[in-house]
């Protein structure tokens, strides 16, 4: 219940990826090329703006959060991989599918994940699938989270560079973190750190396997932890309708 007041007071924030509102990692650094060749940037069909992040995880499929495109056409998304920088030329494929989990829910956001797939990425040294973690997470392990955006918390444009920044998971202790720790788990964040609206759907990674997906969070940047999907925790879903 306080998760569902909480972001209604926020204004439920995930909704603003569908309004194109302003993404950002906060705290972060610029990437370099091929240093998370996984990252995906998704954008509405003939457009380029980024309104969420995603996980390449095989040549045709994506694993995002399903507030990023719920509701959509199963057509009309961009995915783009294989560049650091917005402006830049990566590789553009257009989605064919859109699979949100089956027990979303909007209002909580529980099961907050989903699956984009797409025409066939080809594969080299800046796209490159992350392989997914299967194993139940350990607290306190570190952790890379990356997303395109603004880099502070006072929002303003968004970063044309790809921004890397290292976390570490949080205590599974409702104490700190106020979440069902099946599907989910946290980030200590410090203040002037974390992800914002657009950032939603991108990947958290810890010894190379993908861990997390950015699902919700506080206002940005301000030292309250950020909230992931448990990937383990969908590694069965994921393989049923991926194969992967």
């Amino acid at each position: 219940m306080f998760r569902f007041i909480f972001l209604v007071a926020l204004g439920l924030s995930f909704t603003a990826a569908q309004n194109e509102r302003t993404a950002r990692v906060v705290g972060g650094r610029n990437a370099g090329l091929g240093e998370a060749p996984y990252q995906v940037s998704l954008r509405a069909f003939g457009s380029t703006f980024h309104f969420c992040g995603g996980a390449l995880i095989g040549n045709r499929w994506v694993l995002t959060a399903a507030a990023c495109v719920f509701g959509r056409a199963r057509n009309s998304i961009n995915a783009v991989a294989g560049s650091v920088s917005l402006s830049a030329n990566g590789v553009a494929r257009r989605s064919t599918n859109i699979i949100t989990h089956h027990l979303f829910d909007p209002r909580y956001i529980d099961n907050n994940i989903a699956l984009v797939q797409t025409a066939a990425f080809p594969l080299n040294q800046n796209i490159w699938p992350v392989t997914l973690s299967s194993t139940v997470l350990r607290a306190e392990v570190p952790a890379v989270l990356s997303g395109f955006g603004a880099t502070n918390i006072d929002g303003g444009a968004n970063s044309d560079r790809l921004q890397i920044l290292s976390l570490i998971t949080a205590p599974n202790d409702e104490d700190f973190c106020i979440v069902d720790f099946d599907m989910n788990f946290c980030t200590n964040n410090g203040g002037g750190e974390g992800f914002c609206t657009s950032d939603l759907g991108g990947p958290l990674v810890s010894n190379g396997q993908l861990i997390g997906i950015a699902s919700w969070n506080h206002p940005c940047g301000t030292g309250w932890w950020d909230v992931y999907a448990r990937v383990s925790h969908y590694r069965l879903w994921i393989g049923a309708i991926s194969g992967i």
